[in-house]
């Protein structure tokens, strides 16, 4: 397991409503993670995508399957996870599949490619709006930028296992996708695009150049999954958003943090309980765990006037006053620059995951608490000395 080296995004924020700084053509870039490309948001544009994520209920469905992927021989515990998600899997009456990739086929991808193929088949022709979970534990790795599912020498490229329910043939409108990745480096299957039509989620344990918490040595990010339903239990449903917060609430110190990606659409996905009367099985977190926050910075366009600055920023605090309690931040300082202004903004788990939808955000870190500065600048005495004396001051004159 690998020890990160610089602060990881929860997600890449790489949506297509904001536009580059620059004046030049919007082309397309190489999507980094996280982002380095300054992006600036245009209010209106902004304020009118987030009215559409506040406004919705999120996607239900009235089909739901999932596949559970392990290797076979597999030595981080995934056997163990899988069986964990299947329970998850029977919570919200998602029926499911275990499959096994074997290293001694030559191409351990192939098989579980056609069984995909089979399964989005049949979902695309009950016209019915679905739900496809695709969920893998195990070892990760990074050839040549690309994930890969790995066990011994061999290898199951991400790239070609999601074209089947990635795709953006139009038979697919009608299937929504939530992917959950319990593997080293699952993090960098959130560098793609896909069809804006329907909502694809990506929930991953780590980022792209990070290991992850094993099963058998300490808790697994499928472990933490399954407390996060469980602490939801009694409930009709839960979105997606939800359960991410509940995770990363209670991710243990030592644990790399875990990735949201929406990569397309507006409705979060909500998961429907199987049995709503029933109380959680397991004792929800105690309330002394520190809620943790994400503090973020968003670039707003304005005039080059500083007027113009003043102005965005009271219609931007005049928009935020509007949004639900679940999408509420707070600015904590807001900075001008030539062509635009960037504010600090902290925010819940749940809000970084509405407000990622459509909005990109710089991931700037995690939070337990208030600033540990006074917001009153502190002035440091400076001594001074004959050197740096102001002439008029001095017994003579400067030499």
């Amino acid at each position: 397991m690998s020890e990160p080296s610089d602060p990881v995004s929860p997600t890449t924020s790489h949506h297509s409503a904001p536009i580059p700084l620059q004046s030049t053509p919007l082309q397309s870039t190489p999507v980094s993670f996280p982002s380095r490309a300054p992006r600036v948001h245009h209010l209106p544009i902004l304020k009118a995508d987030l009215k559409k994520v506040a406004a919705s209920r999120g996607n239900v469905h009235a089909r739901k399957v999932a596949i559970l992927i392990r290797w076979e021989n597999d030595n981080t515990g995934a056997q163990d996870d899988v069986v964990t998600m299947g329970k998850v899997m029977e919570t919200f009456d998602i029926q499911y599949t275990e499959h096994i990739l074997k290293a001694k086929d030559a191409f351990p991808g192939w098989n579980l490619q056609a069984e995909i193929r089979k399964m989005i088949l049949d979902l695309c022709d009950s016209k019915l709006h679905s739900l496809f979970v695709f969920y893998y534990a195990g070892h990760g790795t990074i050839v040549d930028g690309n994930l890969f599912f790995a066990q011994g020498g061999k290898r199951a490229s991400w790239s070609d296992i999601r074209g089947d329910f990635f795709s953006e043939q139009d038979a697919l409108r009608n299937v929504d996708v939530l992917v959950v990745l319990d593997c080293c480096y699952s993090g960098a299957a959130t560098r793609t695009r896909a069809q804006p039509s329907r909502v694809i989620q990506v929930m991953a344990s780590c980022g792209p150049n990070e290991g992850t918490n094993p099963r058998g040595q300490k808790v697994s990010f499928t472990m933490r999954l399954f407390r996060a339903v469980q602490h939801f239990k009694g409930q009709l449903s839960v979105s997606t958003a939800v359960l991410f917060q509940e995770i990363q609430r209670q991710k243990p110190r030592t644990a790399p943090n875990a990735v949201f990606e929406t990569l397309s659409g507006t409705q979060p996905i909500r998961l429907v309980f199987k049995d709503h009367t029933s109380s959680s099985r397991i004792p929800r977190l105690s309330s002394h765990v520190n809620e943790k926050h994400v503090l973020v910075k968003l670039t707003l366009h304005c005039h080059s006037q500083v007027p113009g600055h003043s102005e965005v920023l009271e219609s931007f605090k005049s928009a935020i006053k509007d949004l639900p309690p679940n999408m509420k931040v707070e600015i904590s300082d807001a900075y001008e620059t030539d062509q635009s202004i960037f504010l600090i903004i902290g925010m819940s788990w749940e809000a970084w995951c509405l407000w990622s939808m459509v909005t990109h955000l710089d991931f700037i870190g995690v939070t337990l608490g208030p600033s540990l500065m006074s917001r009153r600048l502190v002035e440091v005495p400076f001594p001074v000395s004959d050197e740096n004396r102001h002439p008029s001051h001095g017994k003579g004159k400067v030499e």
